[in-house]
Order: structure tokens, then sequence, then C-alpha cells
């Protein structure tokens, strides 16, 4: 448990500091107007939807890189190999923005046949004509992140969120307010913030001793399409799974938008709860997976996974259970950091808050133990059985649902049905686990 605990405090701390700089772009839209918040917050929302479909193939470098750092130990993988990994990542995700730019041009057309106002759409649209370009930086910020956590330099990717996070909130508030570019503006930071933090992090990590000989801008032979097929390979089924979640989280974000400017900006409010929760269960999946993924790739024995497994488990829970009591208690405190008093829809805001977040904390033990059981079966390189999984309980459960209880609860309802999904994903992925680490040998 204490070096698992030593491994996720860096990756917990720079979770909550990377959704400080989504917290800090809310806060910015909030100041604007409640209608700027909605806008805002529901092209954050698409946008997130998209680059976590990338995320979700590119991140899992980190596994493999992880069972080639294990089995490089053992004298079982090479440096090439490695670098192929770093290579066939950045290849990929050159690839990946590259092909998906075009979708943001058809985005006001799907904003509006889903139903969602005008005005809504122009304030959003220019939020994401910035945002879109940030996607290849913060794709290259995450394989160099990756490497660094499975190489043991784990505590560098604080500092470079802390960085890249300050940075952020400092060019969004100059541009969104010193220039007055508003929304624009705050979408613009981000951009540039990721594209300086992405190059000046590559440049340190990859020039420092230990780490010279996998630097991704030599040996240009071994960038290879073929390179890049493992990754596809196993994150097409990552992708999968986080598709379907998705798909819970961001229809209902167009299901709150149908409420009005209210209710949708009530449900960003309502996403950065289960986000903060979400990011520190994350960060202690991430470690769990990373430590997991190595002893798989060394050998290790069934008994050591299943200790290293139950403990990560145990850790999550705790914590989010604690999260959701704390909001359950003072769910006021949301309001006061992220809307405004004088706003004419501030006092409707604060009437649907304690029941909506009522709901919203009871949500998090459950996403917890998808979160978790998820990311250990990537660890152990399962990830077709989870996608099937996480799209009976996402998207047979969850959206119905969500969609038949909206009528009678509102905003609440929605969130009640998100609950039903992902309670219903994380008992079947802790089945899949317990059945995956008792078949593995002794």
């Amino acid at each position: 448990m204490k070096k698992l605990v030593k491994l996720a405090v860096p990756l917990i701390i720079s979770q909550l500091v990377a959704q400080l700089m989504v917290l800090s772009d809310l806060w910015m839209m909030a100041q604007i107007s409640v209608t700027t918040l909605a806008a805002g917050g529901l092209a954050a929302s698409v946008y997130g939807f998209v680059f976590i479909l990338v995320q979700s193939v590119i991140g899992s470098s980190a596994n493999l890189l992880a069972i080639a750092c294990g089995g490089l130990r053992q004298g079982q993988a090479s440096a090439r190999q490695i670098r192929e990994i770093i290579k066939g990542s950045i290849l990929l995700s050159g690839l990946l923005s590259l092909v998906l730019l075009p979708l943001f041009y058809f985005l006001p057309l799907l904003f509006a046949l889903a139903g969602q106002e005008a005005q809504i759409i122009a304030i959003g649209m220019q939020y994401l004509d910035m945002l879109k370009w940030a996607m290849l930086p913060t794709l290259l910020l995450l394989v160099a992140r990756s490497f660094a956590v499975a190489f043991g330099a784990g505590k560098s990717v604080l500092w470079v969120t802390v960085a890249s996070v300050g940075l952020n909130i400092i060019l969004s508030y100059g541009l969104a307010f010193g220039l007055d570019l508003g929304v624009a503006g705050i979408g613009m930071g981000t951009t540039i913030a990721a594209v300086v933090t992405a190059l000046a992090y590559m440049l340190w990590l990859f020039t420092r001793p230990g780490f010279y000989r996998y630097r991704p801008w030599t040996l240009w032979c071994e960038y290879r399409l073929a390179t890049a097929l493992p990754l596809v390979k196993i994150g097409s089924a990552v992708a999968l799974a986080t598709l379907t979640e998705y798909s819970l989280i961001s229809g209902a974000a167009l299901m709150a938008g149908t409420l009005g400017a209210v209710s949708l900006a009530m449900h960003q409010i309502a996403m950065q709860v289960l986000s903060f929760s979400w990011n520190i269960a994350f960060g202690i999946a991430q470690a769990t997976s990373m430590e997991v993924g190595q002893q798989f790739g060394a050998g290790a024995s069934k008994a050591a996974i299943k200790k290293t497994a139950v403990n990560g488990l145990l850790l999550a829970s705790l914590c989010s259970a604690a999260i959701g009591l704390v909001f359950i208690c003072y769910p006021g405190a949301l309001t006061a950091l992220l809307a405004n008093e004088q706003d004419a829809l501030f006092d409707e805001l604060v009437l649907i808050l304690p029941g909506v977040i009522l709901v919203t904390a009871s949500c998090l033990l459950v996403d917890a133990w998808q979160l978790m059981a998820l990311n250990i079966l990537r660890g152990l390189k399962i990830v077709t059985g989870p996608a099937i999984l996480t799209a009976v309980g996402y998207c047979l459960a969850g959206l119905p649902a969500a969609w038949l209880l909206m009528a009678n609860f509102q905003l609440a309802g929605i969130w009640a049905g998100i609950g039903l999904g992902l309670a219903l994903t994380g008992i079947l992925l802790l089945i899949q686990l317990k059945i995956s680490v008792k078949r593995l040998a002794a």
C-alpha cells in the first residue's frame, strides 16, 4: 500500500491541478454570464467527448510502457521496443488530430439538430474554434507523461501540470478580460499553454541522462505505421469503453440543454463534482494500473498482482466516499465558486442545487469502482470484455434511465440515470476483474 500511495500522490495532485484549469475556465465563463457558462460548458463537454476518445487510444501507451518497463528489468524488452511505443504514439497522435479536425466545422449543425438555442451555439463555437488546436500538443504531453510515470519520473508530471495550469490561467484571463476577447480568449489561452508546456516538457524529459536513448527526434526510420499498430489494437477497445461512458455523460448534457440555460449550467457544476472525485480516483487507478502492468510484464505472482489491485480499490473507494459526504454536507460552496450573485438566473440556480448535488454525490463511489476495475484490467492487457460491459451499463441502462427519469425529476432524474449506469458498470467490471485475476498463473 505504501508504494502505491507514493506513486499515486503526485498523480492525484496533478489530476486535481489539471481540474483547476477546467474550473478556472468555467469561473471565467461564469463572470461573463450564466448563458456563457452554459454554452462554454456544453462546448467543453463535447470537446471532451472527442478528445477523450483520442486520449483513450494514445493513453494506452502508458500500459504498454509499464509492461515494457517490467520486461526491461527482466531482460525481456529492449530500448528499441520502448522507443517504438513512444514514436508510434506520437505518430498516431498527429494522424488522429488531423483526421478529426474537420469534425469541428460540422458541430454547429449537430448542436442545432440536438435542440440547442442559437445563442448557445454561437458562444460555444467561439470557444471551440480556439480550443480545437490544443488537441495535438495535449496528446504529445500525454505520451511524455506516460513515459515519465512508467520509468519512475512521476514527480515531474506534477510540476509540468502545475506549470501548464498556471500558464493557462494567466493567458486565458489576460486574453478574455484584458484584451476583451471573451470566451474565445479562454480557448486561445488554453491552446497556447498546451503548446508551450508540451514542447518544453518533452525537451526536458528526453534530454535527461537516463532517458537520452529514448529521444523521439532521433532515428526517424523508426517512425512507421507498424509501430502504431499495437497501440491501435489495445487502444481501439479502450476507446470503445470510453465512447460508451462519454455517450452517457454527453447525452446527459444534451438532455440538460433541453431543460434550459439554468439546468445546463447546473449540470456543468454537477459535472465538476463528479470530475473532482474522478480525478482523485483516476490518479489512484493510473498508479495501480502502472504497478500491475509492471508486475505483469516482469512475470510477478498472482498473489502480488491481487494485493496491488485490492489496495488500489480500497484506497479509491475510501477517497470517493469521503468526497461525496463533503459535497452532500456543503453544497452551497459550489454556487459561491461557480456562479455570480448578480446574475438574473442566480436564484433559480441556487433553488435546484441541493437536490442535484445529493444525487450526484451518490454516484461517486460506483464511479470509482468502474474506473479502478477498467484501469487494472488494462494493466493486464484485458480490454475487449470491459468495453462490452461498459456498453451494457452505460448505453443499455444509464442513458434510457436518464431519459425516462428526466420527465418527472428534471435534472435530478438525469443524474439518477447516470448513477444507475455507473453502478451497473462498476459491478460488472469488478466481477470480470475477480475472474481475470483468478485465471493468472500462480
